[in-house]
């Protein structure tokens, strides 16, 4: 198998981890998003609290993030697959994302010191999926930008 073969398979997995956090977050949106502190109690049976309202709205907004992370690394993985220069482009476009995250992370790490240990770990676990999803976007040799074919084979 060719770097460039690897590299597209490695970028696979990477949606793969990617599509599972949506699939997670989708699921549990509460848990991902730290909103497990709020208790489903708090609200004595009235929903128009703000507390309940705090929770419905950050549960809408995990489920749409893991929406949005399933569909985005499935179609990722998909033309990775069958159309390898479009997927890498799609990839690389994930990875930024990834980064993005990874820098408000980073601040957030700087901002809050308590909960340093948990940040740390979550950023590289963040630059490590950015870093294998652009690895076939700048494989050395098939760059994508310069000459756009290129599949497993």
């Amino acid at each position: 198998m060719s770097s460039y073969g690897l590299a597209l398979v490695l970028a696979m997995i990477a949606c793969v981890i990617g599509g599972v956090l949506g699939g997670l977050t989708l699921v549990r949106p509460g848990a991902v998003l730290g909103l497990t502190a709020l208790d489903d109690d708090a609200g004595d049976g009235d929903e128009a609290t703000p507390a309940a309202s705090a929770r419905i709205a950050g549960k809408t907004e995990g489920r749409a993030l893991g929406g949005l992370l399933i569909l985005s690394h499935a179609a990722a993985a998909l033309f990775l697959g069958y159309q390898s220069h479009v997927g890498a482009a799609m990839a690389f476009a994930l990875a930024m994302a990834w980064a993005g995250a990874a820098l408000g992370r980073a601040v957030s790490a700087l901002v809050d010191r308590a909960r340093g240990r948990f940040n740390l770990g979550s950023l590289v676990f963040e630059v490590m999926i950015a870093v294998t999803l652009s690895l076939p976007f700048f494989n050395p040799g098939r760059l994508v930008v310069l000459r756009g074919h290129g599949m497993l084979v």
